[in-house]
C-alpha cells in the first residue's frame, strides 16, 4: 500500500518510470487526468518520434491484417470441430455463452433505473492525426 500512495504522491518532475512501462502510464494518466483545452505546439525534432509512430501503427496494422487472416484460414479449416491438431499445435474454436446487459433496451424500457446505476468514467483519449 505504501508504494501505491508514494507512486500517487509524486510530482511529474519525479518520473523515473520508463516510458513504455506500465508504471509510467499510470503516472501520467494520474498526474494528467485533467486537462487544458489550450493548444500547445511542440519542437520540430519531435516529428521525427511521430514519424516513427506513424511507421509502428502501419506495420501493427498490416500485422493485425495477417493475423486475422491466418485466423479466418483455420477457422474455415476447422468448420464446426471444436478443436483441431496440427503436429504438436493445438487450435480451439469453442462455443462459448457469455450474459451481458442489454442497456439500451434497459434504457428504453426503464430509463429510471438504468440512469441509477448509470456510471460515468472520465478519460483522456490520446490520438495522433
Amino acid at each position: 500500500m505504501g508504494m501505491l500512495k508514494n507512486f500517487f504522491n509524486k510530482s511529474i518532475n519525479e518520473n523515473t518510470y520508463p516510458f513504455g512501462t506500465k508504471e509510467c502510464g499510470k503516472f501520467l494518466k494520474e498526474v494528467y487526468k485533467e486537462s487544458i483545452d489550450e493548444t500547445l505546439i511542440l519542437k520540430d525534432d519531435i516529428y521525427a518520434t511521430l514519424e516513427q509512430y506513424d511507421e509502428i501503427v502501419d506495420n501493427i496494422s498490416r500485422l493485425e491484417f495477417k493475423k486475422t487472416y491466418i485466423e479466418h484460414f483455420l477457422q474455415n479449416e476447422m468448420k464446426e470441430y471444436e478443436t483441431a491438431f496440427c503436429k504438436e499445435r493445438k487450435i480451439t474454436w469453442k462455443t462459448i455463452n457469455k450474459n451481458s446487459l442489454d442497456s439500451k433496451k434497459l434504457k428504453l424500457d426503464n430509463p429510471d433505473l438504468a440512469n441509477k446505476y448509470l456510471k460515468t468514467n472520465k478519460v483522456r483519449v490520446f490520438k495522433v492525426f
